[in-house]
Formats: C-alpha cells, structure tokens, sequence
C-alpha cells in the first residue's frame, strides 16, 4: 500500500518507471517490467532486495526516505524468510483449498466462474479486514455446495493476498501452530467437522491462542454438523459436544442460505451476461446455482442410472459418510463394502473386476469436473489414501437413504479395515443408535484392538446388558492388568462384580423376575434401587420410579401404583392411554372412581374428534426436517409424536435412520402392548438389550422386531 502511494505521488505510469529504471541502472540493479511493478505494488509475491531499490531509485526519492522504504522491506522479508516457506494465500489454487471445480462451458477459461457477490460479503470482509489487525475465529455455515468456500476464498485474497496460509490436516497440526506462533497467517479450516470430535480435540483455549496471536482463523462447516453441537442437552443426558459447542461459541458466525436472495440473484443474472457458467447455472430448474456450478444435479442423475458395480461403490462411500466417516475408503475396504448392495448373481462375478468395472463409470468427472467417486492422496507421494464421494453427492444420498440401514458388509469393512480411531467410534456411535448391538460390540472390539482404553469398559457394559457378566468381568480383569491405575476400569470390574451378586437370587424362570433381571442388567441396578425406596416411603422415589416407569412403557407397574392411591401414576397412566386410544381401559378405571382418568376422559369426550389427527402428517414432515438439520428437539420432539400416535412402522424407520430416542421410543411403545403378558415383556426386553443386526431381524432369537 505505502509502494502505491509513492507512485501515484510521483505521477509515473508503468512505462515511465522501466525507461527510468534503466537510466538510472547500476550494479546489482533489476530491469523494472510493468508486470513486475505490478506484483511489487500489490504484494502478489515477495521479490528480491535489486527489484526494490530499482524501484525506489526510479522514483528519486530523498535518501533519507529511500533508506527508510529499504530498510522497511528487510524487516518484512525477515519476518517472512522465518515462517518455514510457508506458500502466500494467492500461491495456493482455489481447488486445493477445497473450492469445487465448477460445471464447464464452450467458452471456459479461467478454472473459477465469475463470483456471484453474496448479501453477507461486506460483513464478511470487515471481519477479515479486523482480524488482520487483531486476529479472528471466523465460521461460514451452511449446506453442502452452497458457496461457503468459494465467499471465504474471494473475502481473504481480497483483503490479505500474501499472507502466509496454513492448511493443518488434523487437530495435532493446528496444535503445532501454537508452538510455532507466525503472525499474519491465514489458518484454513475448510470442512471443520474434520476437527470436532477429534483426538485430540480442538479445545477454544487453542483456537483462542491462534486468534490472540493475530492469526486468521477461517472455517467452514455444514448446518446440521453445526446445529447439532450447538444444541444443548437436557439436564441428566450425557453431553458430548459440551467442548464443541464451546469452541463454536468462540466463532464470528456468517450464515450461508442453500438459495440466492433476491439481490443475488439480480446480482447472478448481471454476471451471466458475459459468464456462461453461471447462465447454465441460472437456467437449472433442478439446483440452487452454486450447486449446479458444482455439477450436483448430474451427479445424482449418475448415480441414478449407474450400472451395479459402480452404484453399489458410490452408494457404499456415501453410506460411510452418512455413518461419520471422514477418511476416504481404501480400495480393499470398497471391495469388501460393495457386496451387500449387489444383487446374488453380481456376487458371483470375480471381485478382482467389481472396482475396476466401478472406478471406470463413478470417477468420471461430470462436466469435465467432479466425479462421483474422487481417489485421495496418501501421506507419501505416488501413493492412493483410498476414495470419497461428492459432498453434495453424500448429502443428499444421506437425505434419500435416510431410514434405510446400511448393509452387513458395509459395517464390517468399515470396522475391521479401518485405522483411524476417530471414524471407528462414529461408526460405533451410528450402530448404537441404530439398535445394531452386535456391529457396536464388533466396532467396541476393533476399538479395544487400536489401543482406545475407554472401549473396554463400553464394551463390558454391553455385555452386561445382554446377562454376559463372565465375558464382562474378563474384558475389565484384562484391562485392569494392563492399566492397574486406571480408576474408571477398576470402579465398572466393582460394579459388574456386585451386579453377579444381586443377579442370582433373579435366575428363575419365572417371567417377572427375567424382567426384573432384564431391568437391573440394563440401568446397572437404578429401577431396582427406586422401587426398595418406594417400598420403604420415600415420597420422592415414588415420583422418579413412576416417571421413568411411564417414559419407559411399564402399564402394569403404574397401574399397580395408581391402585395404591399415587396421584402422579394415576395422571400418568391416564394420559399414556388416552394417547394410545386405549379408551375402554380408560373408562374401566373411570367407572371404578379413578379420577385422573375420569377427568381424561371427560376432556376427551369434550374435544373435536378429529383434533387429533389432523396435520399430522405434516407435522411428522416438518419435524423430520428439523431432524436432518440437526436440531435435537426436533428428534426428541418426532419420537415423542410417533409413540403417542402409536405409529411403530414410521417410529421403526427412524430407528434405522439413528435418529436420537427413537430406539426408547420404540421399546416403550412396545411395552405398553405387553400389557401383563409377562412373556411378551421379556422378549421386548430381550429385543432391547440384543437389537437388531444390519438387516433389521432380531439379534436375539427370542426377541420380536
């Protein structure tokens, strides 16, 4: 900037300063060129100490003056020579910093369209503008292919184009950053999910120390990944995000909207006349126009009319994705994914042909540009990490397979090939809330296998759901031996020990006492210890038993409370069969002077009969959207719906679908079917502490799905 003001000082024009330059030249001396004036004054590139001093002798400048603007240069590229060649902002291609290559046109020249302004550039810029001078933590969010990228890119090279830029592909890399502080840096943080959640994680003492340093710290990240670390959990719910949701709060956050606004697209429509990528984008009827730039539309109509190997390797990748995969997948473990999504007679066929036949077909770019498929580097040079899908592919295959369960042969290659531990616990996390109890014991044992100390308790507790105490105690006597000071593993061997205890006197076959077995082996004895309070007149115990008995789908045991003459049981039992429609057992217990349920039924002889039903189902529309966005209450808010409404195929899919509650939901919902059918009640329980496997048939053969 203080290079431009002496030129405009002096009135030169790019010629006048070659033809001085060579009058004036000298020993050591450089020829000026207009192109490398240019890059000079507009800081594109650092340029040796004789470029400089041809300029300033061009310019005539007083001594005293020219010393200083030379001796200002030296401590500029001191400070620069000391950041290790760390390449300048506009060094780096677009392409590299994750920007989606852009649909092609006859008249394509340049790699980028022409970008389209958006409503929050001007925000946007000034934050970049302000952590120049103070450092900044800024986050676009927003949904896959919506320009994030792309508007982060076009704010910071126009704002600090030759700043050193810094691309950490994992948490230890950032973390790096602090041992080795550079000023005016640029920390490029595209697709952050990669670091939330991560081991070791990026904590907002960390983020803040790059900030304080004057570093500026840019990111982007998808809405539902966002939203969903954002949203707090209710008082007694474990809450895994608590660090996220801590650092995020740290972020200045710029939303990104998946669709122009009026302005913007008046803004696109201006732009097109002389882009025509952005017309084609423009007359899309099928896309926003930053996702068709990015080829979206074609791709899904690739995967729509793919032949069987190529959409089983597309499907499988997305699916990976869809259960928190983030490293790309090894041909082997593509391989091995595939079959579950090939029909019997494609199986049949040598696997030695099922990837070349699929990478012929699913990494041909679309447009000349993405593909559905895109192999991956690996940490050596001339080596494959393995592939990955599409963002805007992955997103919305995980919206049209939402409710269907990824095949057997996905999980397992998943789990057994797998090296990075942080993907194997989401896939650990996806079965567990899928009900795939088997594929979470087999992901726990993998984690348990790559040195995850805590999988071994997890895994121990599974097991003492499912009354495998011996092969629980084994697992943590193991542990222990190995980590005799780790407190958590010899506190669960304590628990487990004393649950063999209180569990054999529980060992009969009567039904109840399976059930009451069943209920101890699952909450690790609470339920029990409740009802010995209840039992002895703790007012209090009564109240926490009869709700957890309530969210839990136990009609018998609230009835037998309200019997008694508990008032919130009797509300309880009430309203859980007035929302089943149950109206006959209503009006019995109405009839023999339940009050609660008299005054239930009352209000509903009172109501329109049609009240209930109506928008329903759009209601389950709207709520289902909020559940792909991420938002928690939408699921807490969908499952309640569903159970109430009693509607156990839809409540079933989204179990599937490893929407959060929806496998208590389910259970209770099938509990309150039991009824005193004491045999029923023990298989669903069973059902609970086995599940599911992949295909959705019980993992227990006494359990009904």
């Amino acid at each position: 900037m203080y290079l431009s003001l002496l030129k405009a000082r002096s009135g030169l024009s790019y010629a006048d300063l070659e033809r001085r330059a060579r009058s004036v030249g000298r020993h050591g001396s450089r020829e000026l060129k207009r192109s490398t004036v240019s890059d000079l004054l507009q800081g594109k590139r650092a340029l040796p100490r004789p470029i400089v001093e041809s300029f300033v002798a061009a310019l005539d400048l007083p001594d005293t003056e020219r010393a200083q603007v030379l001796a200002t240069w030296e401590r500029i590229a001191a400070h620069a020579d000391r950041r290790d060649g760390a390449p300048r902002f506009t060094d780096v291609s677009p392409r590299e910093l994750g920007i989606h290559a852009a649909i092609t046109a006859p008249d394509t020249v340049d790699e980028l369209p022409r970008y389209v302004s958006r409503c929050f550039d001007h925000e946007l810029s000034a934050l970049i503008r302000r952590g120049a001078e103070q450092g900044c933590f800024v986050l676009l969010v927003g949904g896959s292919s919506t320009g994030k990228t792309r508007s982060l890119y076009e704010a910071v090279r126009g704002i600090v184009p030759d700043w050193p830029l810094a691309r950490p592909a994992t948490t230890q890399e950032i973390l790096q950053l602090l041992h080795e502080p550079a000023e005016q840096t640029v920390v490029w943080l595209d697709e952050m999910h990669r670091f939330l959640g991560s081991t070791p994680p990026l904590t907002r003492t960390a983020v803040s120390s790059l900030k304080n340093a004057r570093m500026i710290v840019v990111g982007t990240l998808w809405s539902e990944e966002y939203t969903a670390r954002k949203e707090l959990r209710p008082v007694g719910l474990p809450d895994q995000h608590a660090d996220d949701r801590t650092l995020l709060e740290l972020a200045e956050v710029i939303s990104v909207e998946p669709t122009l606004r009026e302005q913007e697209r008046r803004t696109a429509e201006r732009v097109a006349e002389t882009d025509a990528r952005i017309r084609i984008a423009l007359h899309s009827r099928d896309a926003g126009l930053t996702q068709v730039l990015a080829a979206g539309p074609d791709l899904i109509h690739r995967w729509e009319q793919a032949p069987p190997y190529a959409r089983a390797a597309i499907t499988a990748a997305a699916d990976a994705r869809r259960l928190g995969v983030h490293t790309p997948l090894a041909p082997e473990l593509l391989v091995d994914a595939m079959a579950g999504y090939l029909a019997p007679a494609e199986r049949v066929t040598d696997t030695a042909r099922w990837l070349d036949d699929a990478l012929s077909y699913a990494t041909k770019p679309v447009h000349g540009t993405v593909a559905a498929l895109s192999p991956r580097p690996g940490r050596r040079p001339g080596t494959l990490a393995g592939y990955v899908a599409a963002d805007y592919l992955a997103q919305r295959l995980r919206q049209v397979r939402r409710t269907q369960c990824p095949p057997d042969s996905l999980w397992e290659a998943l789990i057994d090939r797998l090296e990075d531990t942080d993907d194997v616990r989401r896939v650990r996390e996806a079965a567990a809330a899928r009900m795939r109890y088997p594929l979470q014991e087999r992901a726990l044992r993998r984690l348990c296998a790559l040195g995850d100390d805590s999988a071994h308790v997890q895994l121990a507790l599974l097991l003492v759901r499912q009354d495998r105490l011996a092969e629980a105690v084994s697992v943590l006597l193991h542990q222990a031996q190995k980590r005799p000071d780790d407190d958590t593993v010899t506190d669960a061997l304590r628990d487990v020990l004393a649950l063999r205890g209180r569990s054999a006197g529980l060992r009969t076959s009567d039904p109840q006492d399976q059930i009451r077995l069943a209920e101890l082996l699952q909450d690790g004895g609470e339920t029990a210890d409740l009802r010995l309070r209840a039992a002895d007149g703790d007012l209090v115990a009564v109240d926490d038993l009869t709700y957890l008995l309530a969210d839990r789908g136990f009609l018998p045991d609230l009835e037998d409370l309200a019997d008694a003459g508990h008032r919130v049981a009797a509300d309880l039992l009430a309203e859980l069969l007035a929302t089943h429609g149950r109206l006959d057992e209503l009006a019995v217990r109405a009839d023999a002077g339940d009050e609660s349920a008299a005054n239930r039924l009352s209000k509903l002889q009172a109501d329109d009969p049609g009240s209930i039903t109506t928008g329903v189902e759009a209601q389950i529309e709207t709520l289902r959207s909020a559940v792909v966005e991420g938002r928690r209450h939408g699921a807490e808010q969908l499952t309640t719906l569903l159970f109430e409404l009693r509607n156990d195929e839809v409540l079933r899919a989204e179990v599937d679908a490893g929407t959060q509650f929806a496998a208590e939901r389910l259970i209770a919902l099938k509990m309150t079917d039991c009824g005193r059918d004491w045999r029923a009640a023990v298989a669903v329980l069973r059902l609970r502490s086995c599940g599911l496997h992949a295909d959705g048939s019980p993992a227990d053969p006494g359990a009904t799905s």
